[in-house]
């Protein structure tokens, strides 16, 4: 989904005139709907008209809610974590407006206000990176409900020392949706990496191909914020033919990882002519 900031998708919270409705389930009444009052987190994505969130409730039930832009975002990620809820009536770009800032059309919901978590562990636990124990994390993070990781052999120094692209959901039970490649090859058989400069810092990106298509992790910082300040940057970059189709910033705009010239060397990686600019 397309991330649009909030001055443009004309976002408006309305405070309750009157008190929700509680029940003894778990669950209470806004405007009409029953709503669960907590559960476990299980995605978040960030869409057109609200934060959407996959969640399963007490009572063990997967449930699909919206709530406001901030809870995708909140940190530290609730993905996993077990939350309490409290729900509100917003007025949100139509759905008819398929994500035009400028349309003012605008329908009213009941969505989650605020997503507080509970203390204690979460029911579900929900590791931050596919890689194994004994794999090093070149790379990891989190862009909006799913999750990137770039692992490797733990001794990049070992002739035929590999390096693997995964991507899926946060959950310990799905599978994968994503791995390039399928087996594990040496470095510089699966991907193509290089650094660029930029002022006041760097960046570095990989990439990984399957046919005519292409997945492309990068990390860098700069002075990219709007007086010059120094900003972080990461994300996965999916082209098509040579041409950029989606682009998914990690959350907070940070990775996790040893991605960088550093590891480039020790596992003998190179742009072989290809080149990648950072999304803005």
């Amino acid at each position: 989904m397309t991330r649009f900031p909030l001055s443009f998708l004309a976002f408006a919270v309305c405070a309750f005139t009157a008190a929700p409705g509680f029940a003894a389930d778990g669950t209470l009444v806004v405007a009409g709907e029953t709503k669960p009052t907590g559960g476990t987190v299980i995605s978040l994505v960030n869409a057109d008209t609200a934060c959407e969130v996959e969640l399963r409730d007490d009572a063990g039930q997967t449930r699909h809610e919206s709530a406001d832009f901030e809870v995708c975002f909140q940190e530290p990620s609730l993905i996993g974590r077990r939350v309490a809820l409290t729900w509100t009536e917003a007025n949100v770009m139509a759905e008819s407006c398929q994500g035009d800032p400028d349309c003012e059309d605008s329908e009213r919901i009941v969505l989650i206000a605020t997503a507080r978590i509970i203390d204690g562990a979460a029911t579900t636990t929900v590791p931050s990176t596919f890689c194994a124990t004994d794999e090093a994390v070149v790379f990891a993070c989190r862009p909006g409900g799913k999750q990137v990781s770039v692992c490797a052999s733990r001794d990049a120094t070992q002739p035929g020392a590999w390096v693997q692209y995964r991507f899926g959901k946060p959950d310990p039970a799905a599978p994968l949706e994503l791995q390039l490649p399928a087996e594990r090859l040496p470095a510089p058989q699966a991907a193509t990496a290089d650094t660029l400069p930029f002022a006041g810092g760097g960046a570095s990106w990989m990439r990984f191909r399957r046919g005519d298509h292409a997945y492309v992790v990068y990390a860098g910082i700069g002075r990219w914020g709007p007086q010059g300040e120094t900003e972080e940057r990461a994300g996965i970059v999916v082209e098509r033919a040579g041409r950029r189709i989606a682009s998914l910033p990690c959350a907070g705009g940070r990775a996790d990882g040893e991605l960088g010239p550093d590891w480039f060397e020790r596992v003998g990686l190179r742009a072989n002519g290809e080149e990648f600019e950072l999304p803005p």
